[in-house]
């Protein structure tokens, strides 16, 4: 089990910091499966400042930086509500981003955020948590799935203009012995 783990809730002070940290992560865990230019553009668009800026201020998003002793670690983006990328139902949260820095990864610090992020929902009064993982990312699938997550469809998702699957995965928050 990783050492104990902080979050903070990202502000609009932390822009640049939190599409760094974005930018770095996501190229970490995709740049080698993706055409170049199609990524380049994906990154430009996603993780930038406006992006970012704008997604901030939606009531209905939150990022956390998540921290392991003093080292920023990883972050996460929850949606709940309309902003939602999919379901959208007032019962469930999104969890549309996770990502652990490289040279964090294989401590379970995953696995910690995402029981406090289960957490985080029931506490919310959400019924399930969901989220959208590549179907070529094996790993994350079978670390979703052990976690408690079955694959509930799929949906498009675009790496500039290369149309990728999600597997859309969910976990049911009511059940007595939560994971």
């Amino acid at each position: 089990m990783a050492s104990a783990l902080t979050y903070s809730k990202c502000t609009l002070a932390q822009l640049e910091l939190l599409s760094s940290m974005s930018r770095e992560t996501f190229r970490q865990a995709f740049e080698a499966q993706n055409e170049p230019q199609d990524f380049k553009t994906y990154l430009d668009k996603a993780f930038s400042l406006e992006t970012l800026g704008r997604e901030l201020a939606q009531t209905a998003t939150s990022f956390y930086f998540i921290y392991r002793e003093d080292a920023l670690v990883a972050y996460m983006k929850l949606n709940t509500g309309n902003a939602q990328t999919d379901l959208r139902e007032a019962s469930g949260m999104e969890l549309e981003r996770i990502y652990v820095l490289k040279d964090y990864q294989g401590l379970g610090i995953g696995a910690e955020v995402l029981s406090h992020v289960k957490q985080m929902a029931r506490e919310a009064g959400k019924e399930y948590l969901w989220l959208g993982v590549w179907e070529e990312n094996k790993d994350a699938i079978r670390f979703y799935e052990k976690h408690g997550f079955v694959k509930s469809g799929m949906h498009p998702y675009y790496i500039g203009n290369d149309r990728q699957m999600d597997w859309v995965m969910k976990t049911d928050l009511r059940n007595l012995n939560p994971q």
